[in-house]
């Protein structure tokens, strides 16, 4: 386990790359961007103080990208223990949460991490991945506004037994070696967030052994036995172990527009993003020209500077009102935003660096079947008919979280339960027990220890979810109190 100072830091290295996704359940992400007049193809026409919040909405999940970059690669070297590296290096996560961690919220048992930020404004960097043994994975590889262009791994590629792949800029045109799967980024600088099925902490050393057989080799060092160079270009002044929505939100608008322009692949836009440039344009502003707030007439400044609480109201938001059986699921506008900027910003302030809905979805609870909260003083059941089993490819499983967001101390040190090791009724349904209480040797092996006291919520993780999970088709049945 890591110690306490250790865990500040994994919170800063690494909390957006666990939380990401997962903070998603509690957000929904269906932002009500119809009726913001400072949205591309609403009815309303924007006003000048509409299009400076809009500026702002637009570019907030680049510099909360930047944000967590510069906490997160600001190291001489790669630290497994954080889940920290320098740019273009790979950083493995070698450890699994207990219920003595509390560096991030709801942290999972699943996986482990090996995430990298990555400049490819050089030359592409070609990333190595072994021979899994048919353990599940993905390497998903988000662009610097954080809409997952490519996620590699068994989903996209099939069954195979090792692979490579390149991590391409906008401006190569270059070739890559045979064999060398090519993703090709709108921004040359981005982050990946690999993720390794885990089978518990028996299985961390095997998991560790797949970590530590990955590379990510330059282009022209392909082939050769290359060594990443200790990183000597430090800055005592990022941001380090702080939160990085409190972090941009206690930025004064010059501050904020001071990182936009120094972030990387800040210039570098989307196509799609052209009408919406075009709009900004008219009240001066544009990714490429610097936006000095103290040159500006009186009123113009104050638009700018009044503008920043405006939009921050609305990233800053939770919109998760949706439900299915006491289940929030959030399943549209993830990971790939298109022109919904407003989406893109409030899934970057509540979960950067979420997943497609296709790789992973969590649904997340903190009700029973009365819509009653749940809490320790109750036991309760979570019953999945023969045919109404999470339907994955990869694998699902439900974590237990007390009202603080982190694991449960018990007995057994059990946090979670996964699908594939639970016991079948006769009928070949599953009943999962939720409670603080043994439920006895017959039980136990589908038992997921409650607190001793308080409130809890679950978190139902399935990845790689089939078709019907991704479309609602199927959803999670409620929580029933059985006392």
């Amino acid at each position: 386990m890591v110690s306490s100072s250790k865990s500040r830091r994994v919170r800063a290295a690494i909390a957006m790359g666990l939380v990401g996704a997962v903070a998603l359940a509690s957000v929904a992400c269906s932002s009500d961007s119809s009726t913001d007049s400072s949205t591309p193809g609403s009815s309303a026409a924007p006003t000048a103080d509409d299009l400076a919040a809009l500026a702002y909405t637009y570019t907030y999940p680049l510099v909360s990208v930047e944000v967590t970059r510069r906490q997160s690669t600001n190291y001489p070297a790669p630290d497994p223990s954080i889940g920290a590296a320098p740019m273009n290096q790979l950083a493995p996560l070698h450890f699994l949460p207990d219920a003595k961690f509390t560096g991030v919220v709801r942290p999972n048992v699943d996986t482990l991490y090996t995430s990298m930020f990555f400049d490819v404004s050089q030359e592409p960097l070609v990333v190595s991945v072994p021979d899994m043994g048919g353990r599940y994975h993905l390497f998903p590889i988000l662009d610097a506004w954080t809409n997952v262009d490519a996620s590699a791994g068994p989903r996209t590629l099939g069954d195979v037994h090792g692979y490579q792949f390149a991590l391409v800029g906008p401006n190569f045109h270059g070739t890559l070696p045979e064999g060398v799967h090519e993703y090709q980024l709108p921004t040359d600088s981005g982050w990946m967030i690999g993720r390794i099925q885990v089978n518990g902490p028996d299985d961390v050393p095997n998991v560790m052994a797949i970590q530590n057989q990955m590379t990510a080799i330059p282009l022209s060092a392909y082939g050769t036995a290359y060594t990443p160079p200790t990183n000597t270009d430090l800055h005592p002044d990022w941001p380090k172990d702080q939160a990085v929505g409190k972090y941009i939100h206690d930025l004064t608008p010059q501050q904020y527009w001071d990182l936009y322009y120094t972030s990387l692949s800040h210039t570098q836009t989307r196509p799609d993003d052209k009408a919406t440039l075009d709009q900004l344009a008219t009240i001066g502003w544009s990714p490429d020209t610097k936006l000095d707030l103290s040159s500006l007439p009186e009123s113009e400044r104050a638009r700018w500077e009044q503008a920043w609480p405006k939009a921050l109201s609305k990233i800053e938001a939770d919109l998760g009102n949706k439900e299915v059986n006491g289940w929030k699921i959030a399943r549209s506008d993830i990971g790939d935003y298109g022109t919904d900027y407003a989406a893109r910003a409030l899934v970057a302030y509540g979960g950067l660096g979420a997943n497609l809905p296709q790789d992973a979805i969590y649904p997340a609870t903190r009700v029973d079947d009365k819509n009653t909260q749940l809490v320790a003083d109750h036991a309760y059941v979570l019953h999945f008919a023969a045919d109404q089993i999470p339907p994955v490819k990869g694998f699902w499983s439900l974590t237990m979280y007390n009202e603080q967001g982190f694991f449960v101390d018990n007995p057994i040190n059990r946090y979670a339960v996964r699908g594939e090791r639970l016991a079948k009724n006769p009928d070949g349904s599953v009943d999962i027990y939720i409670q603080r209480e043994n439920p006895g040797p017959e039980k136990e092996s589908n038992w997921l220890p409650a607190p001793a006291s308080g409130e809890f919520n679950l978190m139902l993780r399935t990845y790689w979810p089939d078709r019907t999970i991704v479309d609602g088709t199927w959803n999670p049945p409620a929580v029933t109190r059985t006392n």
